[in-house]
């Protein structure tokens, strides 16, 4: 079972995330944020295998949560979606040490 935590600042895209990960049998969601102040608070506490995080989230940056992330539970892979970012958003993701994004790249 893979324990996923993802982070969205729009509630329609977490209801949507959630209904895709959940349809895996092994995928088992256990937690989700809206911004990335709670995403790195979700993460310290549940400690999932992954993180699924937008790279604009709202108080802290994906990118930023992606550093605190990985420094303060280096076993939790971080992976960034983005539809709005450009390249030199996407570098400084990486980085930070995300894992893996999902990119439209407009620069």
């Amino acid at each position: 079972m893979v324990r996923i935590l993802f982070a969205d600042g729009q509630a329609v895209v977490r209801r949507g995330l959630r209904i895709l990960l959940e349809a895996r049998p092994d995928f088992e969601v256990c937690a989700e944020a809206s911004t990335g102040c709670e995403a790195v608070e979700l993460a310290l506490r549940h400690r999932p295998d992954v993180a699924i995080l937008d790279i604009s989230l709202p108080l802290v940056s994906g990118a930023e949560a992606t550093r605190q992330i990985r420094k303060a539970a280096p076993e939790t892979e971080v992976m960034i979606f983005t539809l709005q970012n450009g390249e030199s958003e996407i570098r400084d993701v990486l980085h930070a040490g995300a894992r893996g994004l999902c990119a439209e790249i407009r620069e």
